[in-house]
């Protein structure tokens, strides 16, 4: 196991100590808040446990897996930060937030580009206290709108995840 990674005996314990809420903290234990949530997992971290070299640099905190990636946490003097890296490039890290709920939105963005349904969208929100969903569905439908739309997918998911985490509180 890399040195720069929680070790797995510890793995929930710290995520508790950083104040995760129940929801992530129950998903990154391997248990879905909402039936739904099964197409943003294929399970608790594998990888990083059993051989994958994890990204250079502060603790690696994993929540999951996903295919090849892994989702998980670190903290740097900055503070906390929501990732995505690739077993095959670890150091490759797709920052995805900095807050929960920034994160959350990218979730939500990637079971909406799934084609779930909306009223299913609404559930899942309330099963793990993701505040912003009629803001990125009403977001995304402007954007949408716009003439440009495909070219602009990942600026406006960057912008959308921002605006939330900066809106919401550093601890």
């Amino acid at each position: 196991m890399p040195a720069n990674v929680i070790e797995e005996s510890q793995r929930i314990p710290a995520l508790s100590q950083l104040g995760v809420s129940p929801a992530l903290l129950q998903m990154a234990s391997g248990q879905l808040p909402h039936p739904a949530l099964a197409s943003c997992t294929s399970g608790p971290p594998y990888y990083l446990y059993h051989g994958a070299v994890a990204p250079a640099g502060p603790p690696v905190l994993a929540l999951w897996d996903i295919g090849d990636q892994v989702i998980a946490i670190r903290v740097r003097t900055s503070g906390r930060e929501y990732i995505c890296f690739s077993i095959e490039a670890p150091d490759e890290v797709e920052p995805l937030a900095t807050t929960e709920q920034g994160f959350w939105a990218t979730q939500f963005d990637f079971m909406y580009e799934l084609d779930m349904e909306i009223e299913t969208l609404h559930a899942v929100a309330e099963a793990v206290g993701y505040r912003f969903l009629p803001m990125q569905l009403d977001s995304r439908a402007a954007m949408e709108a716009r003439p440009d739309a495909a070219h602009r997918h990942g600026q406006w998911l960057s912008e959308l995840v921002a605006s939330i985490d900066a809106a919401q509180p550093t601890y």
